[in-house]
């Protein structure tokens, strides 16, 4: 047989199956397209080469950011590439001068060059290794009986660190944020979230292996061997899989009433009935919150199984959890070796080429336990009053728009937009520095002139930390106030507070593709005004709708408006969770839908500002806004990303943001067929 005679028999085959099928019974529909499917998921490293071609009516985003998506390569070191992280490049290198050529000018300033040079002594450092943890290791080896459990978590010579299965604070009354009160949760899972405990995703076997393997650097150096190691972990994990049917799973948290459930208040001696055996409240004594007048514990389940827990028979895995915790709470002001294991463990897992320098973990480390002279220096470097009152200019901008579009939201009722409003009316403004400055005057420690090491000046910061924390028990929150401790400037982020009602234009993001000065109005309007606009939107997203004008977790909507909201809600979550991010991926729509609904609604309003100008570039306008998204990353990255970001993936940000308007299609020419177009009946912006 010739190759024309196969190719003929070929040729009749398939016209006979694609007649077979074209006759076939037609009961089963057609299936729909996956969400999405029309574009390829360009935030996937590798995705876009040379030969990749899109129009603006297919694929906007790729449209837009084709050669920087194309051309960027992954630094590094790091694990993508995109706007905020070239951004983050420039505030980096801002902090790291400052850090580098310091001196000690004032109290700020001679804290960051006593840690710096602490962090760089690394013939001390290399040669005490990991010893520095022996001494609490040691404790928790020497514990016998639950007396001697108890004595462990109040003595802080024995445990330095101040390690227990719980987590405390002194924070905002989330019902009442005029007030501090103490509030308690169960431990941090190394698997992220209790689900995985029962039932392990791929996102689950990446923590896994990374804390299994991260776990053996410390305790081989500090004598074990691997087969003990992995013991240690083993129990460890034990251990919190037995406390995690007490802790809710991430997905309680998509709930409506989720923030109901975590209003449980105490005074002591109803926290000390709660707590049982479990010496909750003696622990909070030594860390001086003991007197606060009211707890607020988030899951009341999980402290009352910790008591029935606390018995001899258990001992074993919680002292093994604690040692797992120890030796991987502090290992980053160990030896050079331990760092870069730990930091090649991580890469290898994440897929980051490179590994850290002795610079790099000189800035991470003094950025980590010095945030705030940190900040302090770089406010006095780059910030000016000219900037704040350019982005407070913004702001007015955005909130006056914001308050026509609310009062023409045709499907809420009458009295439900007079309450939007009034919270708009309520929102506090905190624009690119605080008016007052966190003071650390009280906080010092021995540098290597005065013989002073690492991980003595860490414990110092730590009890610094729970200072900060004591000065607060009891007392009424001042929600004006921009606290520089709980929320640094110097970094690339802007940032909605529910609890006092807030926006915050943090410094950091005010660079790069977001905000320069010279940029065009359009331009301005595409990147920092959206930024600003999506931030309010949060105050009437998901999260924000269960906290009203005041702050407080209180039901503020009338049923009937907070019903539509959830329909509305119920077709943008329907939409992404249909779609496929990559082959086997799995994407929830309850996770991303607060930060959609932000980013639809933000760019709602800022339509309506571009409506109010005359001969507006809306094609400038898009196109910004389109490379504030741009992003690529490497494929374990991505797992991470969709596993566990509140952040849709960014090329959906754009694109499946700009299809929900008009005024896109009608700047593009978007026609039926095109890839970027979605039927009026189909389009679900939620305000």
């Amino acid at each position: 047989m010739n190759k024309h005679s196969l190719s003929r028999i070929l040729i009749y085959l398939m016209l006979t199956v694609l007649i077979a099928l074209s006759c076939a019974s037609p009961a089963v529909a057609e299936e729909s397209p996956a969400p999405g499917s029309q574009w390829i998921n360009t935030d996937l490293d590798g995705t876009v080469d040379f030969f990749t071609k899109a129009r603006e009516q297919d694929n906007f985003h790729l449209a837009v950011n084709r050669r920087w998506l194309r051309n960027t390569s992954i630094a590094p070191g790091t694990s993508q590439a995109s706007s905020f992280m070239d951004q983050e490049t420039v505030v980096m290198m801002r902090k790291f001068d400052l850090i580098m050529n310091c001196e000690p000018t004032d109290h700020d300033s001679e804290l960051v060059c006593k840690l710096r040079d602490l962090i760089m002594d690394w013939e001390v450092r290399d040669a005490m290794g990991a010893e520095p943890l022996r001494p609490c290791v040691e404790s928790i080896a020497a514990i016998e009986t639950l007396d001697d459990m108890t004595d462990f978590f109040l003595d802080r010579e024995k445990n330095p660190f101040m390690i227990d299965p719980s987590l405390y604070s002194i924070s905002t009354d989330l019902a009442d944020p005029t007030r501090y009160v103490a509030i308690l949760s169960p431990l941090p899972l190394t698997l992220n979230d209790s689900a995985e405990y029962s039932q392990r995703t791929p996102y689950g076997d990446l923590l896994y292996e990374i804390a299994l393997k991260s776990n053996r650097v410390v305790l081989i150096k500090l004598g074990y061997t691997q087969e003990e190691a992995d013991r240690v972990f083993e129990n460890a994990i034990a251990f919190e899989k037995m406390m995690a049917e007490f802790i809710q799973p991430e997905e309680a948290s998509f709930d409506p009433d989720y923030l109901e459930t975590l209003l449980n208040y105490y005074d002591r001696a109803g926290l000390e009935a709660l707590c049982g055996a479990y010496p909750m409240a003696r622990i909070l004594d030594a860390q001086r919150m003991g007197h606060s007048k009211v707890f607020l514990v988030t899951e009341p389940a999980y402290f009352s199984a910790l008591a029935e827990r606390y018995t001899l028979e258990n001992l074993p895995l919680m002292k093994d959890w604690l040692l797992y915790f120890v030796t991987n709470y502090k290992n980053d002001a160990l030896d050079r070796d331990t760092y870069l294991q730990l930091a090649s463990i991580y890469n290898e897992a994440i897929g980051i080429k490179g590994s850290p320098d002795e610079l790099d973990i000189m800035y991470n480390n003094v950025t980590n336990y010095l945030p705030v002279p940190v900040d302090k220096l770089y406010i006095r470097a780059y910030c000016t009053e000219e900037m704040r009152q350019d982005i407070l200019s913004m702001v007015d901008e955005v909130v006056d728009h914001y308050r026509v579009m609310l009062q023409n939201v045709d499907w809420l009722s009458p009295q439900m937009r007079e309450k939007a409003v009034d919270k708009l009316d309520h929102l506090r403004i905190h624009a690119v520095y605080p008016d007052t400055l966190a003071d650390w005057s009280q906080l010092d420690f021995k540098g290597p002139d005065e013989g002073g090491t690492l991980i003595e000046a860490i414990m110092v910061l730590d009890q610094f930390n729970v200072s900060l924390y004591e000065d607060r028990v009891n007392q009424t929150v001042d929600k004006d106030a921009w606290d520089e401790n709980s929320l640094l400037t110097a970094q690339v982020n802007a940032t909605y507070h529910p609890q006092d009602n807030s926006i915050n234009i943090l410094a950091g993001i005010l660079g790069g593709v977001f905000y320069r000065p010279d940029m065009t109005y359009e331009e301005k309007l595409g990147g920092i005004g959206f930024v600003i606009s999506h931030e309010i939107s949060h105050a009437f997203d998901f999260s924000g709708a269960n906290f009203d004008r005041d702050g407080a977790v209180n039901n503020w909507w009338m049923p009937e408006d907070y019903a539509a909201f959830l329909a509305r809600t119920a077709k943008l979550v329907a939409w992404y969770d249909g779609y496929v991010p990559y082959e086997g991926g799995v994407y929830s729509g309850e996770r991303v839908k607060s930060e959609a609904i932000a980013d639809m609604t933000g760019m709602k309003c800022m339509l309506a500002i571009a409506a109010q100008q005359q001969d507006f570039d809306y094609d400038a306008f898009f196109r910004q806004y389109a490379t504030l998204w741009r992003v690529k990353m490497l494929p374990n990255a991505m797992l991470v990303q969709v596993s566990s970001d509140s952040h849709p993936l960014g090329m959906l940000r754009t694109n499946v943001t700009v299809q929900q308007f008009q005024e896109f299609y009608d700047t593009y020419g978007i026609q039926p067929g095109d890839g970027m177009y979605l039927a009026p009946e189909e389009r679900f912006s939620v305000w």
